[in-house]
């Protein structure tokens, strides 16, 4: 079963930003996979939605018990030699979330964009990986849901080493109307500023933290990049509401 976590938001200007990272290293230390490359990685996400934009409506109109669908990875554009391709259900309820996600092959992504859904559904893999494929393609089925919408930032993520908080702040947010992770050739820039995102399972935040968001008189917001991206790739087609 997937783990409960709850996920708050911040969208922080570039002073905010400096601000921030700077007092978030002294508690915490830089997420080891992003040590070995800069202290930051992209991530590249592909949306999968229904053709009435269904996840959109869910955002925008507030629901509180929502989802998303999307394959991951962690470089700025697809290619042969991509080492991970992670598929991801991704389930709000309010302020918590749950995660589910599947590592799969180049072949296995190839089969997915070709609906050759059977083919990919047989390939071997772990039992837990395979039961998030089938739950995955169930979605894409029942609900008519196709690859919508490429969205690429930049991360530089913190942990905490004595516990799972886990803090990330995610810029230079650009996203393109397409059905693939390969890169389109111009995407749009769709935020200039940044996001800081705290993920935690406990009831409490460290008082550091609490302390440190008072100061810059910070308060939670319920941004989302796939929503900012559809609203502003949709600009010159107002989305109707």
């Amino acid at each position: 079963m997937p783990q409960i976590r709850f996920e708050f938001k911040y969208i922080l200007d570039t002073v905010q930003e400096q601000a921030l990272r700077s007092a978030v290293s002294h508690f915490m230390e830089p997420d080891a996979s992003a040590a070995k490359r800069g202290g930051w990685y992209p991530v590249t996400s592909l949306y999968f939605d229904t053709p009435q934009l269904a996840d959109y409506y869910d955002k925008s109109g507030g629901y509180l018990i929502r989802k998303k669908l999307r394959a991951r990875i962690y470089e700025q554009s697809l290619r042969p030699e991509t080492p991970e391709i992670w598929l991801e259900i991704k389930k709000k309820y309010d302020m918590s979330f749950e995660k589910e996600r599947c590592l799969i092959s180049q072949d296995d992504w190839e089969n997915l964009q070709q609906c050759r859904y059977t083919k990919a559904l047989s390939a071997p893999r772990s039992e837990q990986d395979k039961a998030v494929l089938h739950k995955f393609v169930w979605y894409l089925l029942q609900e008519g849901r196709h690859p919508s919408f490429f969205v690429r930032y930049q991360r530089r993520p913190y942990r905490d080493p004595h516990s799972d908080l886990r803090i990330t702040f995610d810029n230079r947010i650009e996203a393109y109307r397409h059905t693939d992770l390969v890169e389109p050739l111009f995407p749009k820039q769709v935020h200039a500023g940044a996001i800081m995102e705290v993920k935690f399972s406990r009831n409490t935040l460290p008082g550091w933290l609490g302390t440190t968001l008072r100061m810059y008189n910070l308060s939670r917001d319920a941004f989302s990049k796939y929503g900012i991206a559809v609203e502003r790739l949709r600009s010159y087609d107002t989305m109707p509401r």
